[in-house]
């Protein structure tokens, strides 16, 4: 038997690293963690609905309730009831956010950079590159595992 790494161990390796040193990066701003999250709400403050936060990250909408709650609770994000449509709830930023997200994206900036320090230009977009046709790859094979199961 021939021992074989899985390619998602080294990607998730590399992601726990990066948020564990965004999170230290991060800490004073009160925030524990959906930082991409609470970046993306505030881009489009007022304009986006949990269903389309949960479609645009591409996670499931009890994940995204379980985190518009918890940016909620340490005062980043509140709902306000659609005027267009009643069933659905607006994802707004408070003050507090608004002054948090410039900093995560500094946070952001700065950890790419240092992270893909001595990485030339090229290599990033080769790499950028294979990760889009490794994702486009292993969708069908998901989907059809999905529509498979009973």
């Amino acid at each position: 038997m021939k021992l074989i790494e899985p390619i998602s161990r080294k990607l998730n390796n590399l992601g726990r690293a990066y948020l564990s040193q965004l999170a230290k990066q991060v800490e004073p701003l009160g925030i524990s963690r959906y930082y991409y999250a609470l970046t993306y709400i505030c881009y489009n403050d007022g304009r986006l609905t949990q269903k389309a936060l949960a479609s645009e990250l591409g996670k499931d909408k009890s994940l995204i309730v379980n985190v518009i709650d918890t940016l909620t609770e340490q005062g980043f994000v509140y709902r306000e009831v659609n005027p267009a449509d009643r069933r659905e709830h607006l994802l707004k930023v408070t003050a507090k956010g608004k002054k948090t997200v410039p900093k995560l994206v500094d946070a952001f900036e700065t950890l790419n950079k240092d992270i893909t320090e001595d990485i030339s230009d090229e290599e990033l977009r080769i790499f950028n590159s294979v990760l889009k046709k490794m994702e486009h790859n292993i969708k069908p094979s998901t989907e059809i595992n999905n529509k498979t199961k009973p």
